[in-house]
C-alpha cells in the first residue's frame, strides 16, 4: 500500500459549528483519496473574521 501526505488550507464556514467540524472535514478530504489519518494543525482568523483551518492528512495512493 502506498501512502501519501496531504496538506490543505480550508475555509471554515460560519455555518459549521465546532461540533460538526469532524464530519465536514472528512467530507472535504475524502473525495481525494481514502483517509487513514488527519489532524487540524492550525486555525487562523483574518481581520475580517474569516476562519481558516490548516489540515494535514495521510491517505492511500
Amino acid at each position: 500500500m502506498k501512502l501519501r501526505r496531504l496538506e490543505r488550507q480550508l475555509p471554515w464556514p460560519q455555518t459549521v459549528p465546532p461540533q460538526q467540524l469532524r464530519r465536514w472535514l472528512v467530507q472535504q478530504l475524502e473525495h481525494e483519496a481514502p483517509l487513514l489519518r488527519w489532524a487540524i494543525t492550525a486555525v487562523s482568523v483574518d481581520p475580517s473574521g474569516d476562519r481558516r483551518l490548516q489540515v494535514e492528512a495521510v491517505v492511500e495512493g
